[in-house]
């Protein structure tokens, strides 16, 4: 079994080269000291990181951890209205890290980054003590949306149903396997998508007046979105996952707490105008997405949700490793 200590940093950095790709119309080669591009229009760059103490539970597959990385970085990039161009990736590795699970950590990068349309162009390398992940994700966007600018009486919407992810987490973390509910919910945490067609089209139509994704959790995006816009939320319909509901009745977990407090999602979180609502979700649904009213902003800086019949005031708590302490 080789270890990457025994391979050496030349020999990796040779490796990853010969599968770096060019951006349209560089003049640089792929493993120059930096990338290039040719670009017309408005730029959008982020960057995320995860380690594996914090953000690769056991269980959790080198493969699928390459690929939540990009994800994460493209999600913030998605929330803004633009499509990826290009991607920098830097990691830091282990020396006695064997070449085959590098491998699997390298295709989960290049898989996320064939999905989402952008191209892995360069990065940097090191050796340490854990494995960590950084993605930096150089996107483009006709128009972009800011989170600044929700209005009382916005609608609040969001691409997708919670609670699958924070559950899912918990199956790993709990060692919950080899049922047909587990897996679904461990993959949902474990391989999110990026909403990067739903958040192009909503720039495009103009209708959103603010964006955010929810990789921090449902409650803490939107006390960032009332912070910002002074504004406050009423959810009559809370976004529940199916998957999450079955999941915390069979294992005793608090469906409020995963669906607003679990974080992991990657959904975006947008107040439309509402005389615009009808043609955002017909662009989203053109888009191969879905756009859910869930409530609306108001004047109230308070959340209140709806849930079970009762009314409900939503704390400004976000994303925790541990789910089982939901």
């Amino acid at each position: 079994m080789r270890r990457l200590r025994d391979l050496g940093e030349r020999w990796l950095l040779d490796w990853i080269r010969g599968r770096l790709d060019e951006c349209e119309g560089a003049s640089l080669p792929p493993g120059d000291d930096a990338a290039d591009m040719l670009f017309e229009g408005r730029l959008i760059m982020s960057c995320d990181m995860l380690a594996k103490s914090t953000d690769i539970p056991e269980g959790m597959s080198l493969r699928d951890a390459g690929f939540k990385a990009v994800t994460a970085a493209t999600s913030d990039v998605a929330a803004k209205g633009g499509a990826p161009i290009a991607y920098l990736i830097s990691l830091m590795l282990p020396g006695d890290m064997l070449l085959e699970d590098f491998q699997e950590l390298w295709a989960g990068l290049e898989e996320a980054a064939k999905l989402y349309g952008g191209r892995i162009v360069g990065g940097d390398l090191s050796s340490g003590d854990e494995i960590i992940i950084d993605v930096a994700c150089i996107g483009k966007a006709d128009r972009t949306i800011s989170r600044i600018g929700a209005r009382s009486g916005d609608i609040l919407a969001v691409t997708g149903e919670f609670g699958s992810q924070a559950a899912g987490l918990h199956a790993l973390l709990a060692g919950v396997r080899g049922d047909l509910l587990a897996e679904r919910v461990i993959k949902s945490f474990s391989r999110p998508i990026a909403r990067v067609r739903e958040g192009v089209e909503l720039a495009r139509t103009g209708a959103a007046s603010s964006s955010i994704d929810s990789s921090d959790g449902l409650a803490r995006s939107l006390h960032e979105l009332c912070r910002l816009n002074d504004v406050g939320f009423i959810i009559d319909e809370p976004p529940v996952s199916r998957d999450a509901e079955e999941y915390a009745t069979r294992y005793g977990l608090d469906l409020f707490s995963l669906v607003f407090y679990g974080g992991e999602e990657y959904e975006l979180v947008v107040t439309i105008k509402p005389l615009l609502f009808d043609a955002a979700r017909e662009a989203v649904e053109r888009a191969g997405g879905r756009l859910i009213a869930i409530g609306r902003a108001s004047e109230d800086k308070a959340i209140k949700v709806r849930w079970r019949g009762e009314w409900r005031i939503l704390e400004d708590k976000g994303y925790q490793h541990f789910v089982t302490k939901l």
